[in-house]
């Protein structure tokens, strides 16, 4: 029946977190069809969450990624492959090497700007280039080449979560609100943001940039609907002092 089934139901489980049995349906599409490069991309994938994570997963999981590039490093697995390659590098590996990661996510997005695993390269790439300790000159100029690849991000998820990464890096290491504020609020547009846990989070965000930045409308306006959606959040009664302070303040 697993085998059946085909990689499609490996990616179903990994979508709901379920990596053990992903890794089960993987593996037994990979036995029906050797030669299937989807399952072994997504056995590989797998591997990365199964529980307990082990050493020897991992090991696994670079040596089929390995493979998979080597023999095609120009097709959808191929990129993929490298793209978790570079993961391994960030994450995984029992020593993490980030300047090869780094190189390895900025030559994915040179190399397939259209394609969906070297985009999802551009936040972790972020994450990597601004939370490091280099000089204000050098860290502007990081900031500058996330900016410069925002425009070419077409996956929404990647134009989220790379906006979120450096908005979250303006804030907590520069508290420029300016900068970060117009790139929270863009990922407060309709069907952009979907994880509720990144939604109140945002809100919140986006309201406390605009009271820094003087926006009282607007810091109103997000505080206003992060009560309305999270009533019970733990921050709702800080939530309302801040919004009853800024109203009072608002009335003629």
């Amino acid at each position: 029946m697993a085998a059946a089934a085909g990689p499609r139901a490996g990616w179903k489980e990994l979508s709901l977190l379920n990596a053990n049995e992903a890794r089960d349906l993987f593996a037994a599409a990979t036995e029906a069809d050797p030669a299937s490069r989807e399952a072994r991309l997504g056995t590989a994938i797998s591997l990365l969450s199964v529980q307990p994570r082990t050493d020897g997963n991992i090991t696994t999981a670079a040596q089929l990624l390995e493979t998979l590039r080597t023999e095609n490093a120009q097709d959808d697995e191929g990129i993929g492959a490298a793209y978790y390659l570079a993961r391994i590098q960030q994450l995984h590996g029992a020593t993490p090497d980030r300047p090869a990661a780094v190189a390895a996510y900025r030559g994915l997005l040179a190399a397939h700007p259209d394609n969906h695993f070297a985009q999802m390269a551009a936040p972790k790439l972020a994450v990597l280039l601004l939370y490091d300790d280099v000089s204000r000159d050098e860290w502007e100029r990081r900031v500058a080449e996330i900016e410069a690849l925002l425009p070419r991000l077409t996956a929404t998820e990647a134009v989220r979560d790379t906006r979120l990464v450096l908005a979250g890096a303006l804030i907590r290491l520069r508290r420029d609100h300016a900068r970060a504020y117009p790139l929270v609020t863009a990922c407060l547009e309709p069907g952009v943001v979907t994880r509720l846990p990144h939604l109140n989070a945002l809100l919140l965000q986006a309201a406390e940039s605009a009271r820094q930045l003087g926006n009282t409308p607007a810091a109103i306006t997000y505080y206003r609907r992060f009560l309305g959606e999270f009533p019970r959040d733990i921050k709702a009664d800080e939530v309302h002092r801040r919004l009853e302070t800024l109203e009072k303040k608002s009335r003629p």
